[in-house]
């Protein structure tokens, strides 16, 4: 079976280094104690695959929902791109120096013979405004954002998830991004701007922002085109640490 040893930063993040791998992670509180974030690995490629092709899951995601595929071929391309960010990230966090993102955002059940699996995602990232469509302007604003220094308390950061079907319902997800907001966002990356989104209709992924402390700020009518029909989107913002579910 995996060891793993704790680690508390000077900050006081719970961060977790695996004395196997030699990784960082978070581990969620109970009743999810046997749920770890790590960065991610190649060998995610397939089960995320399995999981943004299931409907469940699918129906919400956009443009990578009905109407496209994600395949094997997509998904590698977008987990070497993402390694390679989060890699220099774990670096960082290694260091003295400020953190310029979070590398831990991989989400897995860890069994009873000491082995893990990859049941979903949970980012917490600077934002890159895609609900605005116009590219001008929505370069303008990535742009100004991504210039901010790291721990810059003005950066505004988004919160993006999944989880696999398998694992709907049980609240794990609620507890997964306030973990990452109150473990790694608020003492590593000085976070006090997160911004998200959600389609109308996809009430658990609502609720769990809503827990989290965000509340609509606009919906954008008929905003995305997913397979044959346009979703309505709703624009979350985050109220601060004092407005999260105890």
């Amino acid at each position: 079976m995996n060891s793993f040893k704790p680690h508390l930063t000077p900050n006081m993040s719970t961060i977790q280094y695996s004395a196997t791998t030699g990784q960082p992670f978070l581990r969620l509180p109970a009743p999810f104690s046997n749920i770890i974030v790590t960065p991610p690995r190649m060998s995610d490629v397939e089960p995320s695959v399995a999981i943004m092709g299931d409907p469940a899951v699918a129906q919400w995601m956009g443009r990578m929902g009905p109407g496209s595929t994600y395949t094997t071929a997509r998904a590698e391309a977008w987990l070497t791109a993402l390694k390679a960010q989060t890699d220099a990230m774990v670096e960082e966090l290694r260091g003295a120096g400020p953190v310029s993102g979070c590398p831990l955002r991989h989400i897995r059940e860890e069994r009873a013979d000491g082995t893990d699996v990859f049941i979903g995602d949970v980012g917490l990232v600077r934002s890159s405004w895609t609900e605005v469509f116009d590219a001008e302007q929505r370069g303008r604003f990535v742009a100004e954002n991504n210039a901010r220094a790291a721990g810059d308390p003005e950066i505004a950061w988004h919160v993006g998830y999944y989880l696999a079907p398998s694992h709907h319902g049980r609240g794990l997800m609620t507890i997964a991004v306030k973990t990452l907001i109150t473990q790694f966002g608020i003492p590593l990356l000085k976070t006090k701007r997160i911004r998200s989104s959600t389609f109308q209709g996809n009430y658990g992924s609502l609720r769990v922002l809503q827990k989290n402390g965000f509340v609509i700020v606009d919906t954008l009518v008929e905003h995305v085109q997913v397979g044959d029909e346009k979703k309505s989107l709703h624009l979350m913002e985050w109220l601060g640490a004092d407005s999260m579910i105890p």
